[in-house]
């Protein structure tokens, strides 16, 4: 496990003995995901923003009290690795019934209105109804389910398979958004230009939709403030993402009835700003978690943009339209076949639990097949399954219902691993010079993603010729990727520690958001793969073996490769572990892996490993600096900052500190100006120095 020490060594800080607090999900990422696109089509963007607001003043001209009901088709794109983000049926359909509820002024906390807004409260007359025909014409339930790493990324390259937007409100369920939004969605003036359609629609958190199952109450009208950008309408304190503040006053959300605010992130009723008598808090367009209303300025707003043909808003709601999507037929769909194991890797006679998750329509039976299980077949829902000999197995599944059945196989899905270790000797190198990895070498690969992967690759390593490479320069982001070693008995070595060596540099112009998507770590399992413990978990930095570069990397020297090691004597007896290399992909490049081995450090010792991982970066820096050192085992160990008249700046000293890599942040302003220092890191009885130059 990584041992990481985060001193930030700013005075009242320390003194004060203040705690960092974790990072709070921002309520919406609309403002900076519409500014990407106007970036990217600025006449278009322009263009499109004058005209919508040209017709919102002629619809405002010509309104009349005649209520007209609009419907949208609605369908949930739910990105999903078979986790809790992989939502149900019922949580959808109740997020789709409270957007409906919303849009006409049924929901019962409209009694809670405050007086002065109570009179423009409006009914916008929108129903939001699940698709019932996809795009190719084949029934559905409104509810596109698709496996993919890219629920962790959530940003515009994992709005998969987008259903045409003249016909569908496109809606996309992710675990994660890169921004650190629950949410955000488009104006239809940002999408009108090129590749628009591509992204147009909303992007949330699968913990923010509807009430139930992973969301809350609290957190059912986030899709209600994203739909309410999708039509054009912006924060009630104007299009930016900082409410709360004065300067707010100066902008304005060009809707009439809706006061000028600084905006609100909290549930103050009786709140007032920038000279109005009562502010708007309880509209859904504010962060107060208190909403329950729109006003009929921002239904006039929203109808003109769904009247209009700026991003094809005006063709969802056509008769023909409705019936293209079939929105209003009642129609069963035939299931659509899938499922899981809970643990797909196991060690010989361990018992698996398959899932059934059959999508598109519930299925009333089941029919599984298991090729070398015990049972063989089975009719349960969710049977379990024992494997009594060594291999790989298919699973196979037949759903049906009243509409029809389907099937699916996975192929060598199952793999079952003897008890006993494949390497029982007392010596473990792997330089890959001589390995090919098939179904006999003991070691694999999982493309989780399917896109790029670990290689064998010729031309690189640190001794010899060969390495394992990931191309990473060409992953797609939240790509997951893993290379797993034979399983070893560690009770024939003595002190066992597990020794490789890395290299690695950083993509430079890469946003650092994206950068915090590049993770390696190092795991190991003592139970044939069924469960893992992280050893070793790398950020973008601390992988980081050379300078960054703007161009794909390839270690061209031995000083540009590093070595590690982890200490395994917690697993002293263990006589059958497996360690697995999992990277997680961002914005990044190339990362290579060689000299793996246990208790063999190919030349280096231990006291050099120790100067190699001594790092102080960036350097020379007109910020805060980071110093990265690691440990062995149980140290003592102590920093030591002095200026170049040998005046001690800093001193921490921690005993026992457990062995792993560390970072410490140097933090320039608040202790030592501008000038040279040296930064010592004492190990035990190993001192080390480095200069550190502060611009």
């Amino acid at each position: 496990m990584k041992k990481s020490i985060l001193l930030c060594f700013v005075f009242f800080y320390i003194y004060y003995g203040r705690t960092v607090q974790a990072q709070e999900i921002n309520p919406c990422g609309t403002y900076e995901a519409n500014k990407k696109m106007e970036t990217l089509s600025p006449v278009e963007v322009k263009q499109a923003q004058e005209k919508l607001e040209e017709e919102t003043a002629i619809f405002m001209q010509n309104r009349t009290s005649t209520s007209v009901n609009y419907t949208i088709p609605v369908v949930f794109h739910i990105l999903h690795t078979y986790g809790t983000e992989n939502i149900s049926d019922a949580q959808v359909e109740d997020a789709v019934n409270i957007l409906t509820r919303d849009f006409n002024k049924q929901n019962a906390d409209t009694a809670n209105i405050v007086n002065a807004f109570k009179g423009i409260a409006a009914n916008v007359g929108i129903t939001f109804k699940l698709a019932k025909i996809d795009p190719d014409g084949n029934c559905t339930n409104g509810i596109d389910r698709i496996y993919s790493p890219l629920t962790n990324i959530g940003d515009d390259d994992a709005k998969l398979n987008v259903w045409p937007r003249n016909k569908y409100l496109n809606i996309w369920v992710v675990k994660n958004i890169a921004s650190g939004a629950a949410g955000y969605s488009m104006y239809p003036s940002s999408v009108q230009g090129p590749g628009g359609a591509q992204v147009d629609g909303v992007m949330i958190l699968s913990t923010y939709v509807g009430s139930i199952g992973t969301s809350s109450a609290g957190r059912s009208r986030s899709l209600t403030h994203e739909i309410g950008h999708w039509l054009n309408l912006a924060h009630t304190w104007g299009n930016t993402n900082s409410p709360g503040v004065q300067s707010n006053c100066n902008f304005d959300d060009n809707v009439n009835d809706t006061p000028n605010t600084i905006g609100w992130t909290s549930c103050n009723l009786n709140g007032a700003s920038c000279g109005s008598a009562i502010d708007n808090v309880q509209n859904y367009m504010e962060y107060s978690y208190c909403s329950n209303m729109f006003t009929n300025g921002q239904k006039n707003r929203m109808l003109t943009a769904l009247t209009s043909n700026t991003a094809s808003r005006n063709n969802l709601w056509t008769a023909s339209n409705l019936t293209a999507t079939g929105v209003n037929t009642t129609t069963v769909c035939e299931p659509k076949a899938d499922f899981y194991a809970q643990t797909p890797q196991v060690c010989v006679n361990s018992t698996i639990q398959f899932f059934d998750d059959t999508n598109l329509s519930p299925a009333t039976s089941w029919s599984w097949s298991f090729p070398g299980g015990l049972p063989a077949t089975s009719t349960d829902e969710n049977p379990s399954v024992q494997y009594t000999s060594p291999g790989t197995y298919s699973v196979s599944l037949t759903v049906s219902n009243a509409s029809g059945s389907n099937s699916i196989t996975k192929n060598s899905y199952i793999t079952v691993l003897a008890s006993t270790a494949d390497i029982t000797s007392s010596s473990f190198y792997e330089s890959f010079e001589n390995l090919t990895i098939n179904q006999n070498s003991n070691w694999s690969i999982n493309n989780v993603d399917g896109g790029s992967t670990w290689a064998i690759v010729n031309g690189v390593g640190y001794l010899g010729t060969k390495s394992m490479k990931l191309a990473n320069i060409n992953n797609t982001p939240g790509a997951v990727d893993e290379f797993i070693t034979p399983s070893i008995d560690l009770t024939q070595f003595t002190s066992p520690k597990l020794y490789y060596r890395i290299a690695y540099a950083s993509l430079t112009g890469t946003p650092g958001v994206d950068y915090a998507t590049n993770n390696l770590q190092v795991q190991s399992s003592v139970d044939c793969g069924e469960t893992w413990g992280i050893r070793r978990s790398y950020s973008e930095t601390a992988m980081a073996t050379v300078p960054a570069q703007n161009s794909a990397f390839t270690p061209m020297s031995q000083s540009q490769w590093r070595q590690d090691n982890i200490n395994l004597s917690l697993f002293a007896n263990a006589t059958n572990i497996k360690f697995k290399f999992k990277f997680t992909a961002g914005e990044g490049n190339n990362i290579y892996i060689d000299e793996i081995n246990i208790n063999e450090p190919t030349g280096m010792a231990n006291d050099e490993m120790i100067k190699n991982n001594f790092r102080v970066f960036p350097n020379p820096s007109d910020n805060d600096a980071v110093v990265y050192f690691t440990t062995e085992g149980i140290t003592n160990s102590s920093i030591r900052v002095v200026d170049v008249l040998g005046k001690e700046i800093y001193k921490n000293t921690w005993n026992s500190l457990i062995g792993g890599d560390h970072s410490v942040i140097l933090n320039k302003n608040i202790l030592y100006s501008s000038g040279v220092y040296f930064v010592q890191i004492q190990i035990d009885n190993q001192l080390l120095t480095q200069k550190l130059i502060l611009k």
